[in-house]
């Protein structure tokens, strides 16, 4: 039996904040302890992380993300519940949410553990330590002008793409921008990753596939503005004498899935016809 859950949502969408009371309400008549709070108050996020074995997110891919980040170190479980159309991180809308409460009060469900990166922003002021659960990005800033990737692999010289910009993606983030990109698709829990160019110019527009043990390192060759980005935020402007390190991390996201494991490929179905 469950006995502890914590409920967090975003707190801008107001169907969110209704569907968290909702089920806070039906656990508690379960006799399931809740509690319930903002996805995007860290401090809220980190405090249900301690005491709660369960934890579940309403919003869309970037409310699950953000708390799939923070619940990772402490290694608890979440329950992703996606108010637009279902897609590869979230297997559930409110409705089979709705459905779904006796298996979630029974513990139903199985543990899927999804591969981060740790993203390591080398200055010669300092370093910076990120934990990235979909894709680290090197970008053109806001000059509509390509940027030159100088990108190493293990330290070994690769290539220096001229591009809109490279990314450093898991499997978990291959259904996303890199998919926009042109990149493959991965299978969720993948160790793997890889490194797919956006927008190249004269290059083979390819993505790479990496094992999982590879360290990529990455840094602007010219004096064009350029950014890093993680999972779409943290963003930091980046200097030529910076450099970006990544690396597959210690930390797994773990979520909870309740339907059998070829939820994965009927989403891609769908999505993808």
């Amino acid at each position: 039996m469950l006995n502890n859950v914590g409920i967090l949502y975003h707190p801008r969408r107001k169907r969110a904040v209704e569907e968290a009371e909702w089920l806070a309400v039906e656990l508690q008549r379960r006799d399931v302890r809740t509690s319930i709070g903002s996805g995007w108050d860290n401090d809220t996020v980190l405090s249900m992380c301690g005491d709660h074995e369960l934890l579940v997110a309403l919003g869309g891919d970037g409310t699950i993300i953000h708390v799939a980040r923070l619940a990772a170190p402490a290694g608890v479980p979440l329950v992703g519940v996606n108010l637009g159309r279902v897609g590869f991180l979230a297997e559930m809308t409110p409705e089979v949410m709705h459905s779904r409460v006796e298996d979630l009060v029974e513990k139903r469900y199985r543990i899927e553990h999804r591969t981060m990166l740790d993203v390591y922003l080398r200055s010669p002021e300092r370093t910076e330590k990120f934990l990235c659960l979909n894709e680290v990005a090197v970008a053109r800033g806001v000059a509509p002008r390509a940027v030159h990737v100088y990108t190493r692999l293990d330290g070994h010289d690769f290539m220096t793409y001229t591009a809109d910009g490279v990314l450093v993606v898991t499997a978990t983030g291959s259904t996303a921008y890199s998919l926009a990109a042109g990149g493959p698709i991965l299978y969720p829990e993948c160790p793997d990753f890889m490194v797919t160019p956006v927008a190249p110019h004269l290059h083979i527009g390819r993505s790479v596939i990496l094992p999982g043990d590879t360290t990529v390192s990455l840094s602007i060759s010219s004096d064009r503005p350029a950014i890093m980005s993680v999972d779409g935020s943290d963003d930091h402007e980046l200097r030529a004498v910076d450099t970006v390190e990544v690396c597959r991390s210690s930390l797994v996201a773990r979520f909870a899935r309740f339907g059998t494991r070829d939820y994965f490929f009927a989403a891609v179905s769908a999505r993808l016809k």
